[in-house]
């Protein structure tokens, strides 16, 4: 399917990546929807785009709530083609804080946080969408963002193993769900030159990455725009974890 017929849904679509997906895709001619837990940034997202991009508030991680929310995208209208499961956190944690004073294992509630709003989220819209796409007859792809982590990073259980279980639920839905015409894959950035990731990392640590990297030279939101666009219009890729990482290899 060509994006200029498609129908785009994407999750944590507000800010950061998502915005550049959601606004990639309506200017090559999406009709472009975004599920974000921020009502402001759904409102502001909204004036910005002169309407064209339609916001809806939800907490992803309120399974009630993500149902709720998704029958009332379907009844307005915006049945999507493609549904990006972008919304998502990153925490970095050692398993044991061997300097820490206090408790030195890592935080139970911040594994349950990032479990949460990276893996639970992705099921519980998945699942809906799914659900709603069969009652109406229509077949769908989901494109899930994971994470080059997803191979195991240290300093990142959560993430890593959350992010894991991304690639291992794209992969089963996709035996499960291909005879019916469904497909799923994800795409695993590397690190990306955003203003997240210089807030984050010194210029110091930057500049190791980078010699780290092949192509010794960080990835930018632009290259995860060209490969869910790829996976939309290629309708012979399922099941694929798409690596976006310049060849590093973690």
């Amino acid at each position: 399917m060509i994006v200029q017929e498609s129908a785009v849904l994407i999750t944590g679509g507000a800010r950061g990546i998502g915005r550049h997906l959601a606004e990639r895709f309506l200017a090559d001619g999406a009709r472009v929807g975004v599920i974000d837990r921020d009502e402001a940034s759904c409102a502001e997202l909204r004036e910005a785009s002169g309407g064209q991009i339609q916001a809806w508030a939800c907490d992803l991680t309120d399974a009630d709530a993500v149902d709720v929310t998704l029958r009332a995208i379907f009844d307005a209208g915006l049945v999507p083609d493609l549904l990006v499961n972008n919304a998502g956190i990153i925490h970095s944690e050692p398993l044991v804080n061997m300097l820490s004073r206090s408790d030195r294992v890592h935080s139970r509630d911040a594994w349950r946080r990032v479990m949460s709003a990276d893996l639970d989220s992705v099921f519980y819209v998945t699942s809906r969408t799914v659900d709603l796409w069969l009652a109406r007859r229509h077949k769908g792809t989901v494109v899930s963002i994971s994470s080059i982590s997803a191979h195991g990073n240290p300093g990142q259980s959560a993430y890593s193993a959350a992010k894991a279980g991304v690639n291992a639920l794209t992969q089963t839905w996709a035996k499960e769900l291909g005879p019916l015409g469904f497909r799923f894959a994800a795409i695993a950035p590397g690190f990306l030159d955003t203003p997240s990731t210089r807030a984050a990392l010194s210029e110091a640590i930057i500049t190791r990455l980078q010699q780290q990297i092949p192509l010794r030279r960080l990835g930018g939101v632009e290259h995860i725009y060209l490969s869910a666009r790829h996976i939309l219009e290629n309708d012979y890729l399922n099941g694929l974890i798409l690596d976006v990482d310049g060849g590093l290899v973690l």
